[in-house]
């Protein structure tokens, strides 16, 4: 995915250097801490996808361990909670992978909250007001299929995890608008509304049986 691929490169440094360079202290205490937390939230299910522990018994990072400390560099004590409070937050069953994890840290709802949220009259994150602000919304709303609307918004999706995750700011959200109901005005002169059925009748060719004559 492009998503994948984007996150990636922005900690491209950070992967050139890794296997040379021993990570910071600080670094590999949030990388225990996360692999704790996940273990916990995940029983076994992030063991069997990501291993044990992110070091192998000769205290090099695994490949897991080295994939998860690109996803978690540069971010704060505070956004790394706000990444494992959503995933219990979002009651998930399986454990997210890393850049989608990393987008958890930067409070990104999933896509397919997006996919809700951005239908006409709906209450709308500040985030999906970001990511409206990335379609093309008359070429959004005309596409001839679901699938041509599926690829747009996620492209719209993507360029919005970028602006976010480059730390640049997210709009107000926007409510919803209330649901739109009939009014019925009281009919004041029944004397005068049957005569004007009755010539609207007369006009139609109708009967007094309803039908035409």
């Amino acid at each position: 995915m492009a998503l994948v691929a984007t996150l990636a490169a922005q900690e491209s440094s950070t992967v050139s250097s890794s296997s040379s360079v021993d990570p910071d202290p600080r670094a590999m205490s949030a990388l225990w801490t996360l692999w704790e937390r996940m273990a916990a939230m995940f029983p076994a299910k992030w063991a069997r996808a990501n291993g044990a522990a992110p070091v192998a018994q000769s205290g090099a990072l695994t490949t897991a361990g080295e994939v998860w400390l690109q996803a978690i560099t540069g971010l704060s004590p505070k956004k790394l909670a706000a990444g494992l409070s959503a995933c219990m937050r979002d009651a998930l069953e399986w454990p997210p992978n890393p850049p989608r994890f990393r987008a958890m840290c930067f409070d990104v709802p999933a896509l397919a909250q997006v996919q809700q949220e951005v239908r006409p009259g709906r209450a709308q994150c500040g985030f999906t007001v970001l990511v409206r602000s990335f379609l093309d919304l008359h070429h959004y709303a005309s596409a001839e299929d679901g699938y041509q609307q599926s690829r747009m918004l996620q492209d719209a999706y993507e360029r919005a995890v970028r602006h976010v995750v480059d730390g640049k700011p997210v709009p107000e959200p926007a409510l919803g608008l209330p649901p739109v109901h009939p009014v019925v005005n009281p009919v004041r002169d029944r004397d005068a509304a049957r005569a004007a059925m009755a010539r609207a009748a007369a006009d139609l060719g109708f009967d007094g049986e309803g039908l035409a004559a």
